[in-house]
């Protein structure tokens, strides 16, 4: 806060206020989340970005090593707006790359 004061936060009040919008951005999607569903295809996170990765039954995917940009209007679940992300004009100022 402007005031150097910390105040607790969740992914639901985060939705709530709206500020859940990160189409555009760099989002760690894959690779810090993946899903996969009953039939065992895999997805970058709950979202799904990107399209399917593959299918754990055949063996046939990789885990992403790279970010992804977010194509999505809104982060709509709660797992996925938990992902690291970085505003495009940011994302140089990471200590962490690519």
């Amino acid at each position: 806060m402007d005031d150097g004061t910390e105040r607790e936060d969740n992914v639901n009040s985060v939705t709530a206020r709206e500020q859940n919008r990160f189409m555009g951005w760099e989002c760690w999607a894959g690779v810090q989340q993946i899903s996969i569903s009953n039939t065992g295809d895999v997805y970058r996170a709950i979202c799904k970005v990107g399209g399917k990765l593959g299918n754990i039954y055949e063996g046939s995917f990789t885990m992403p090593e790279d970010t992804i940009i977010c194509n999505k209007p809104d982060c709509i679940c709660a797992a996925d707006v938990a992902i690291s992300k970085a505003h495009p004009d940011h994302v140089n100022k990471l200590r962490v790359g690519k």
